[in-house]
């Protein structure tokens, strides 16, 4: 038999022993093995991981179409947990941000990076997909930018704006979306700009402005 027949023969069956041993299903019709599915009409993975009798176990990497030298998301899927482990990707496989999914909602904390470096861009709370806790966020230098609560998807609580030299320039309060409450701005030299109060989104009471530290007028809402 010619030498250059026989590789073929030999490599084709390898071939189809490979893939024989992939995408296959258990006696109840579940995933069961390692899985790998193409985007349609095309050889290039939209996905591929492992199942083990319908239940995704390890890890699985997601592709974006017409971009397959990195994976878009990689997730991790740990053995007897309900959650997941994310990480997003660019094209060029550095990081976009990463946390913890259940049912497919972020939960818990979640970590964003700046563009052009490595340093974390914003730090962030969830319960069931929506905004939970506190939101920082940094300068590339690694300065806090601000720091605000959120309480089921909305401002709640305590929000303070920093300039890039660690001033801070708005010190707010919000309750359920709303400025509410309490508020002060400064200037980035820490001189007061003007300060008073919010009540349900509205300017309320007596607000006070100033220049160059001193009082200059009041004005009452």
């Amino acid at each position: 038999m010619n030498k250059h027949l026989f590789f073929l023969i030999l490599f084709a069956c390898f071939s189809i022993i490979c893939n024989s041993q992939i995408n296959q299903f258990d006696s109840e019709g579940r995933r069961n093995g390692p899985w790998k599915v193409n985007f349609e009409g095309t050889s290039k993975p939209k996905f591929e991981g492992t199942f083990d009798h319908g239940k995704e176990i390890g890890t699985f990497k997601f592709y974006k179409k017409g971009f397959y030298d990195h994976p878009s998301a990689i997730m991790n899927f740990e053995n007897g947990k309900d959650s997941v482990h994310v990480t997003y990707y660019t094209q060029k496989g550095k990081e976009i941000s990463e946390g913890k999914m259940i049912d497919k909602k972020r939960e818990g904390k979640w970590i964003y990076y700046h563009q052009e470096s490595d340093s974390i861009m914003m730090l962030e709370e969830y319960k069931n997909d929506k905004l939970h806790g506190s939101q920082k966020t940094y300068y590339p230098n690694g300065q806090i930018a601000e720091n605000t609560e959120y309480s089921i998807g909305e401002k709640h609580g305590k929000s303070l704006i920093y300039a890039n030299n660690g001033q801070i320039t708005k010190d707010l309060s919000y309750m359920e979306g709303q400025l509410h409450g309490p508020a002060i701005y400064y200037n980035v030299n820490g001189e007061k700009i003007m300060e008073g109060g919010y009540s349900n989104g509205s300017k309320s009471g007596t607000w006070k402005y100033y220049e160059q530290g001193k009082l200059k007028n009041e004005e009452d809402y």
